[in-house]
């Protein structure tokens, strides 16, 4: 028996000397010379439960506050009572009352002294007003603690509140809060001492070198496009070009994310650029791993430099994007707040690899989209399955998702060609509905229909950000259809009125009634605000091959619409 244990272990210990000497990608061997080893690294399932849990989950409606969030709406503590039948974080078992009605009765403190009070619905949310007021503004965030109970049973939980002080403007440029209600950034215009405003980060991963270093009407142009936002792709090897760079989109009010894909591990490089940046009025986020995961990079890597990042600079939200399905996601994720997702599936065999003549299964192979089906619907899986992994984990409200769409191809790797305008929106429209509150395209210069596109898109963003995306009294319902139609929308009781994002994944037309995407509301009313090839009209809503729209429409009965 130890002779059969040892020879066990000296086959798969010379397996992974082997897999430790190939190139990989996601953990995967690609190369068709290659001894193909499974991976690892992948995200645990949580354990099933055959009687119900509740995880009482509470959060600050913003990280961080400020002392000008004294006396506003935004000071509330939100609760979540979530009743699941899996081990998720802090899941606790739950005898269900037998009034469906009961609810849970929630205390919920600052560093043990008592603030707010309230009750929340089982598997509901609750936002419990306290006061910012006898707070003192500081750098430690302070305990937030809740205590809840139904019957005679209890449940408790513990995160963090953070308070900061005023930045002086000389420090610190901007303040971009994270808006846990909504999902969304709150941040005040780039030099403008006005109201927080919704933001919907949309842009692309604009290349520096050749590109923006060069052109000194390109930000001119982009602004005028209707992007709110550009993420130059390094190296920055011209420093001067890239000062002047941030001048000019500062001027024209177009926010930055600040990349430092090859810069991030090294912790006295992080700390160089990003402290003479600080002051920057339109700094959004720092941008630390671009796909760390699918090049394996040091598992605390991401978490090391977040650490730094939140010690050079507390006031801003930190950014990466993963590119692997499964692969250590806990892991490198740890090291933000917002994760993007880059699922490029247009133009590319998504079974066998061009590249490298060898098939892709989740533990073989680099066809240039992990795990992938080749459809649209790859972009609505990934971020769902994100999403729900932060359920997993207690962060469903902490971070953020966006989406990257693709805006290239053709270039001789992976992709034959790039997406058409049309199925680019399809892919931006996707991701978003799907729960991607910005959305940053790899990568321009892109392709002449991609831009047109986009830019439409882009310039009736204004029309459903404020009021619907990113309001807070908006409820929101993900429509999927049969026939591949994928309507977001997001319904105001308040206002009677409903704003509807949609997009046909096929290549045949198709439709869906009011009926299927209102229940018992009427429609009294139809505003158009995107148009990309769908039209509402009558008691439905027709989509061509590969279209998509916007409306907003007015309600009858809109507290019933979903129902």
């Amino acid at each position: 028996m130890a002779a059969l244990v040892t020879t066990l272990w000296v086959t798969v210990l010379a397996a992974v000397a082997v897999h430790a000497q190939d190139p990989t990608w996601c953990g995967k061997v690609y190369m068709n010379t290659s001894t193909v080893v499974p991976p690892g690294g992948q995200f645990p399932t949580p354990a099933s439960s055959s009687t119900p849990l509740l995880a009482l989950r509470c959060s600050p409606a913003l990280i961080p506050f400020l002392p000008d969030d004294v006396t506003t709406d935004a000071e509330v503590i939100l609760v979540d009572a979530l009743v699941r039948y899996s081990h998720i974080a802090g899941a606790e078992d739950l005898t269900l009352p037998e009034d469906p009605l009961e609810t849970l009765d929630v205390t919920v403190s600052l560093d043990g002294n008592i603030v707010a009070n309230g009750t929340v619905a089982l598997n509901g949310t609750a936002s419990l007003p306290f006061s910012l007021e006898g707070l003192m503004p500081r750098i430690e965030p302070y305990t937030l603690s809740c205590a809840g109970s139904v019957g005679d049973q209890t449940f408790s939980s513990t995160s963090n509140l953070t308070y900061l002080p005023t930045p002086s403007p000389n420090d610190f440029g901007n303040v971009a809060k994270r808006d846990l209600r909504t999902g969304g950034i709150l941040a005040k215009a780039t030099g403008s001492e006005g109201a927080y405003e919704a933001v919907f980060p949309f842009g692309f991963y604009t290349n520096f070198g050749g590109y923006l270093e060069s052109n000194d009407t390109t930000v001119e142009i982009l602004a005028e496009q209707g992007f709110n936002m550009i993420h130059p792709v390094p190296t920055y090897d011209n420093h001067t070009a890239l000062l002047q760079l941030i001048d000019k989109m500062e001027e024209l009010g177009l926010w930055m994310m600040y990349d430092m894909r090859w810069t991030y591990m090294n912790l006295t490089d992080v700390s160089d650029e990003v402290s003479p940046l600080r002051s920057r009025t339109n700094v959004l986020t720092w941008y630390t791993g671009d796909e760390p995961d699918g090049t394996s990079d040091p598992l605390n890597a991401t978490t090391l430099t977040y650490d730094l990042l939140k010690d050079l600079d507390p006031y801003r939200p930190v950014s990466l994007v993963l590119n692997c399905q499964n692969y250590f996601w806990t892991d490198y994720s740890s090291g933000t707040d917002v994760i993007l997702q880059d699922v490029y599936e247009v133009g590319n065999n998504v079974t066998f690899s061009s590249e490298w003549f060898t098939p892709c299964t989740e533990i073989q192979g680099d066809c240039g989209c992990d795990n992938c089906k080749g459809s649209f619907e790859d972009i609505r899986d990934r971020v769902t399955q994100f999403r729900e992994r932060m359920e997993v984990v207690g962060w469903e409200r902490s971070k953020t998702v966006w989406t990257v769409p693709q805006g290239f191809g053709g270039d001789g790797e992976y992709w034959a060609r790039a997406p058409t305008g049309a199925e680019w929106l399809i892919e931006a429209i996707v991701g978003v509905n799907a729960g991607a509150f910005g959305v940053v395209s790899w990568n321009d210069p892109t392709t002449p229909d991609i831009k047109a596109s986009s830019s439409a898109l882009a310039k009736a963003l204004p029309a459903m950000v404020p009021d619907f995306i990113l309001s807070p009294k908006s409820t929101y319902t993900h429509v999927i259809t049969d026939d591949r139609l994928d309507l977001g929308v997001w319904t105001r009781e308040d206002t009677s009125s409903a704003l509807v994002l949609a997009a046909n994944l096929d290549y045949f037309n198709a439709s869906v009634s009011f009926d299927t995407v209102f229940g018992n509301a009427t429609v009294e009313g139809t505003k158009t605000v995107f148009d990309g090839g769908a039209t509402a009209d009558g008691e439905s809503i027709t989509f061509g091959s590969v279209a998509s729209g916007a409306w907003i429409f007015t309600l009858a009965n809109a507290t019933v619409a979903f129902d």
